[in-house]
């Protein structure tokens, strides 16, 4: 009985390495995921910033200058994304922007190669209630 125990006693070191091996791999994969969601963020945050600035430089009221793309570009390198599409439209009533920006990251499961992820943004300018405030 004495043998018997003290074999029982030696099992718990191979599932012991093992287990460090799972959660060491886990630890890696949840890097990945976390920097895939920063860099999420980060996109989302450029995307809002250059939709806001395309408008900003559309509106007549607060125009201050006539090239959105610019304007646009500009605010998503500032946070740190590029520049991937833009499209804008609208009538006297109100303006839209679309603002679609890429930002590449950095995986360790994937053998140090980059992922792009994107975000979209858009943003609505309503001139005739801009109008409307102005005349009271």
């Amino acid at each position: 009985m004495k043998r018997l125990v003290t074999a029982d006693a030696a099992g718990i070191t191979p599932l012991a390495a093992v287990m460090m091996v799972v959660m060491l791999l886990l630890g890696v994969v949840l890097h990945d995921v976390t920097a895939i969601y920063g860099a999420r963020g980060i996109a989302q945050t450029a995307a809002d910033a250059a939709a806001k600035a395309a408008g900003l430089e559309l509106t007549p009221l607060f125009g201050v200058g006539t090239d959105p793309a610019s304007a646009a570009r500009e605010y998503a390198a500032r946070n740190g994304a590029e520049l991937a599409s833009l499209s804008y439209g609208g009538r006297l009533a109100y303006i839209w922007v679309t603002v679609r920006v890429e930002r590449e990251v950095e995986l360790l499961v994937m053998g140090g190669r980059k992922a792009r992820v994107g975000a979209t943004a858009r943003c609505y300018f309503d001139l005739a209630a801009q109008a409307r405030s102005a005349h009271r």
